[in-house]
């Protein structure tokens, strides 16, 4: 019996990537272009931005909170770092230029990371310090700073951003794009500090019961604002990919992707009530999304369909994780041999 509650048990943990296989398999019968180099790059392009954002809502997550300003975060680092950086051009309705300052890139980049993660530590201090409900918080913080863009820019587009600054979002090594390589480096250095550093045993620690982590020696209050310091300055990162991939700023850049990051995050294992979860399954989710977008797409599937089978995976996720907790609650029960010992007692 214990062999075999193992084997569900790894099952259960690993089930995404099960899933993954099968809908990669699907889309490979059923799509003639869809195995072809050209579109696999575009799979993994779609999860380059998606994939540093979920990173930092995974983080988040396994605090025991939400994140829901870093679609704002997102409109408002794209419009700033573009007002920066072009030259200054009279106002249409369809197009605005910058300030005209014209400020190199090596300023811009530390400019957006360092407001990206002040972002992030006024959420974590408002929600720790002064108490405050975390989703009403972010979401608050979220149209702040896309009503902040939308000022910044007065609702037009601001095309030409500098080449230098476009290389992380679109420049390649070769025939791999760059910014999916920066994707799978960044989910590699925080799969290893959640694993084997202070701060992730720490993180996890406070998402699985704050006041057992406090007891411990814990700073619960510390812990979950680096955590959002950490979704903020990852935020900036995935602004500066996402503009230099688009080279065109835009205030409603971001919108919807913090639906994503949560998506993502739970298909992939993260639990919603924190302290449980990997960084490698938040991957997973951000392949699968990215894989049935790409390939709805390409079966020219009405973009409607594509919202409704996003949550259907979304709730098909969370009662794959409910039936994990059930089971593992399973576990801990007695048998009835052990009831009939512990009467006979």
């Amino acid at each position: 019996m214990k062999h075999k509650n193992q084997i569900a048990q790894f099952v259960l943990d690993r089930l995404i990537w099960f899933v993954l296989l099968l809908v990669f398999g699907f889309f490979s019968l059923r799509v003639n272009n869809f195995l072809t180099g050209t579109n696999m790059i575009n799979v993994l392009l779609h999860a380059s931005v998606l994939g540093i954002l979920t990173i930092g809502q995974a983080v988040v997550l396994l605090s025991g909170n939400f994140d829901l300003s870093a679609e704002g975060t997102i409109s408002l680092l794209t419009v700033l770092a573009a007002w920066l950086m072009l030259p200054y051009r009279e106002m249409t309705l369809a197009q605005a230029g910058g300030v005209g300052w014209e400020l190199n890139p090596l300023i811009v980049i530390p400019i957006m990371l360092v407001v990206g993660a002040c972002v992030g530590w006024i959420n974590g201090t408002l929600i720790t310090r002064l108490k405050m409900n975390n989703f009403i918080v972010t979401l608050a913080m979220q149209l702040i700073l896309r009503g902040a863009a939308f000022v910044l820019s007065m609702g037009a587009i601001m095309p030409g951003t500098p080449a230098m600054f476009n290389y992380l979002g679109g420049g390649r090594i070769g025939p791999i794009p760059v910014s999916v390589v920066t994707t799978i480096l960044m989910f590699g250095v925080f799969a290893y500090i959640l694993s084997n550093t202070s701060f992730g045993r720490q993180l996890y620690a406070v998402g699985s019961n704050r006041n057992a982590a406090q007891a411990s020696g814990f700073s619960p209050t510390k812990t979950i604002t680096i955590a959002y310091v950490i979704g903020g300055l990852l935020a900036g990162l995935a602004s500066w990919m996402l503009l230099g991939r688009l080279e065109v700023s835009n205030p409603t850049l971001g919108v919807g992707m913090t639906l994503e990051t949560v998506a993502a995050s739970v298909i992939g294992g993260v639990a919603l009530s924190g302290g449980t979860g990997t960084i490698w399954g938040a991957f997973s989710g951000v392949l699968l999304l990215s894989v049935i977008n790409n390939g709805l797409n390409l079966m020219d599937v009405d973009p409607f369909w594509i919202n409704g089978v996003r949550g259907l995976i979304i709730l098909i996720a969370l009662l794959i994780e409910a039936q994990k907790v059930r089971f593992k609650l399973g576990l801990g029960k007695p048998t009835e041999k052990e009831k009939e010992a512990e009467k006979a007692v």
